[in-house]
């Protein structure tokens, strides 16, 4: 069930019914996906973000030998985790500039500073 979720052509739904005949799967699916590793249990204001790209991970990795002998597969493949590291390096870059700001505006330190404890 996981597999073909994973392939993005069915939605968690359809295969709840498709595979149990309920209409409605309560969280149940992602709770296998998370007990099997397929997406971590981190829980954060940015869940969809991370589980979208949970998700292609996963699907990449059940699709790996298929991947690496396929030169295009490869490059679609690369081009994915730019944007994804573009993306990380702006947020990082967004966060850092948003505690510059916070620090001079309300002169509080925000940063640990070396040495604490």
């Amino acid at each position: 069930m996981i597999k073909e979720y994973l392939t993005g052509n069915y939605t968690k739904v359809e295969l709840w019914q498709k595979y149990t005949g309920h209409t409605e799967e309560h969280g149940e699916l992602l709770r296998w996906m998370r007990a099997l590793g397929y997406i971590s249990n981190e829980k954060s204001d940015e869940r969809n973000n991370k589980y979208i790209i949970s998700r292609q991970q996963a699907a990449y990795t059940l699709n790996k030998e298929k991947h690496d002998k396929d030169p295009v597969a490869l490059e679609r493949r690369i081009n994915e985790l730019e944007k994804q590291l573009e993306t990380a390096q702006l947020k990082a870059e967004g966060y850092a500039l948003m505690i510059e700001i916070a620090e001079k505006e309300l002169k509080i330190p925000i940063r640990k500073k070396s040495g604490t404890k």
